[in-house]
């Protein structure tokens, strides 16, 4: 008898490394991967231990999604329905939230901006062994200027002083990394996203703070005069990278790539997300074929052309891409991890392996979770998902999750 133990078969392991199958099956004990290779060898090497049978499915990590909001309601009036929300109401609503993308296959979430209300809260829940959430990495509120993009989460800093206390503070409170907003942004009234927020000195002061505490750094970066400041700062993981100009005389948001400012940054091999997903439902009558697109939403089909261009240079340079949705805001729900893979496939040429790898390996790393996360080998944590459909040939295999497993764990 194995004690203890339980041996899954599967139709396949999928290797995020290689893009291949690395035998049909795993053991598992205390939540952990205790060895992964042949289901006929490790059955009898462990007698009597506990079966799982998935014969026709594949088995892969599970997914690491780098950025939500799991307060928010997939909404155009994200400032509104917060503000008119009590704490216990948003914290509810995280939690279920959580739970809705735990049961779509994303094991360990990081929320990169939330109340610090809600954040402790979740923190305090994601502790009990019989919490049923995914992993969770939590920011809390965002360092914003008064006044800036999701300053209504809380207390906003300017201040160099206000900026190290604000950093000791998440520290204190029990935060797993810094969000600092570089940029403005589209869901706050009175936010401009083309408009740069903190200058660079003050994006270094936060970001040496938070490394003296162990912490990464994430930034809120919407213009590219933002993200150089970023690179040139030190800052760990780059979000949106969205490159945003204000086009006159239409008024609307275009992205410009300037080839002369980023080339210098050929060979850097830092972590970026963009966010294909965010909103893409704004235009599903328009994809489907229901309607003719008006001039403002054929702009934006055009934008999304260039969200790939801007992708695919960046990743030229060396920049690394991880798994970010922005659940939460605008349309963009929980439950749609797969369709970010999906876009990264369909849109920006990616192989399924290494839209696979960006949402496991490279999301572990983002989170500082390598050499325990993102991977199915020996002493990773039992995180792992089954789809019916090889996920290397078809990404969208990931839309149907059968089975999810977390921390040894059987949730679904």
């Amino acid at each position: 008898m194995t004690p203890g133990v339980t041996v899954i078969r599967a139709k396949g392991i999928c290797d995020p490394d290689t893009g291949a199958m690395a035998g049909n099956g795993l053991a598992v004990e205390e939540g952990k991967i205790r060895e992964r290779g042949w289901f006929e060898e490790m059955i009898s090497r462990y007698p009597g231990a506990e079966l799982l049978d998935y014969p026709d499915e594949y088995v892969l990590p599970g997914l690491i999604n780098t950025h939500v909001h799991l307060e928010f309601t997939p909404d155009t009036e994200i400032c509104r329905m917060f503000c008119r929300e009590t704490k216990e109401e948003r914290l509810e609503k995280a939690f279920r939230h959580a739970r809705e993308m735990l049961f779509s296959g994303v094991t360990t979430v990081r929320d990169l901006g939330s109340s610090m209300e809600t954040a402790e809260g979740l923190r305090k829940m994601g502790q009990r062994s019989d919490s049923g959430l995914p992993g969770l990495h939590l920011s809390g509120m965002p360092l914003t200027e008064k006044e800036g993009h999701l300053a209504f989460l809380g207390e906003a800093a300017d201040s160099r002083e206000e900026l190290l206390l604000a950093v000791k503070q998440r520290k204190e409170a029990g935060c797993d990394c810094i969000k600092i907003i570089v940029s403005g942004g589209q869901n706050t009234p009175g936010s401009l996203p083309e408009r740069d927020a903190y200058d660079r000195e003050r994006i270094r002061l936060v970001t040496e703070a938070a490394h003296r505490e162990k912490l990464p750094v994430a930034a809120h970066c919407l213009t590219a005069t933002a993200f150089m400041n970023c690179m040139e700062a030190g800052v760990d993981n780059i979000e949106h990278c969205s490159c945003f100009v204000r086009k006159q005389p239409e008024n609307l948001l275009a992205r410009v790539w300037d080839q002369e400012k980023m080339e210098k940054y050929q060979g850097d091999e830092r972590l970026f997300m963009i966010g294909f997903s965010n909103n893409y439902h704004r235009l599903d009558e328009v994809r489907e074929g229901r309607r003719s697109p008006a001039w403002q939403e054929r702009f934006w089909l055009e934008q999304e052309k260039r969200e790939a261009e801007i992708f695919n240079r960046l990743r030229r340079l060396g920049l690394r891409p991880v798994i970010g949705t922005d659940g939460g805001c605008g349309q963009t729900y929980f439950h749609e991890t797969w369709l970010e893979l999906a876009l990264l496939v369909e849109r920006c040429g990616l192989s399924e392996q290494e839209a696979i790898w960006a949402a496991t390996v490279a999301g572990a790393e983002a989170l500082g979770l390598s050499g325990k996360a993102g991977r199915l080998t020996e002493g990773y944590d039992a995180d792992l998902i089954t789809v019916r459909e090889n996920p290397f040939r078809q990404i969208r295999a990931l839309a149907k999750v059968e089975h999810v497993m977390r921390a040894g764990e059987v949730i679904r």
